[in-house]
């Protein structure tokens, strides 16, 4: 694991065990897994916000002790997830988990309906299809074309932001880009927990 946004080393995890990570309580920044050098889902965990009296303080809603979170596959896209260790639902229902357990196997559930298959053929270095008919490589990074995105995003339904968002000042202009926008939006999410787990798979 390597936190990118500080330039920390980062620590070791073999395969098949599990390791202890205890950041502060106001810890403010982005775990990703990285494997023979290609770097995974990136995940990015806020602990820092937060008041000690949402009733009392103004324009505060949150109480301290959660999390904000969200994956990010903007640099890279592996099976990983992040979420709550007691794996709770979220206010609305939805599921917890940020990430995708087997990216490629959520790609494949889209594919043979995408209308853009052949033009998503013409990127290989993102995604890599047996015969047309079957995917056998996923991947994505900063530089992927706005049709990769949008179809891991929108078609595929990844938990994840394939792009920046209106968090990062990202101001779209056509209704497909308002729509991809409002889907990265809502991957990011808050729990009252700051017991947090990260899978890879």
């Amino acid at each position: 694991m390597n936190n990118v946004c500080a330039g920390h080393p980062g620590f070791t995890v073999p395969a098949r065990s599990t390791t202890s990570f205890t950041p502060s309580a106001d810890f403010n920044g982005a775990l990703t897994p990285i494997t023979n050098g290609i770097l995974g889902t990136r995940f990015e965990i806020n602990m820092a916000v937060g008041c000690a009296d949402p009733a009392r303080t103004p324009n505060c809603h949150i109480p301290l002790g959660g999390t904000f979170y969200d994956a990010s596959m903007e640099m890279g896209v592996s099976a990983a997830t992040l979420g709550p260790r007691d794996n709770r639902r979220l206010p609305d229902g939805r599921p917890s988990l940020a990430g995708e357990q087997d990216p490629l196997a959520k790609a494949n559930a889209a594919w043979l309906r995408s209308p853009h298959r052949w033009e998503l053929l013409r990127y290989p270095r993102y995604l890599v299809a047996h015969r047309g008919e079957r995917l056998v490589w996923v991947y994505s990074d900063k530089d992927a074309p706005f049709v990769v995105r949008t179809f891991f995003q929108l078609e595929a339904g990844f938990q994840a932001y394939m792009a920046p968002g209106s968090v990062e000042g990202w101001k779209p202009r056509t209704a497909l880009e308002k729509q991809l926008t409002k889907a990265q939006d809502e991957k990011s999410v808050w729990v009252h927990t700051q017991d947090m787990v990260i899978m890879v798979y």
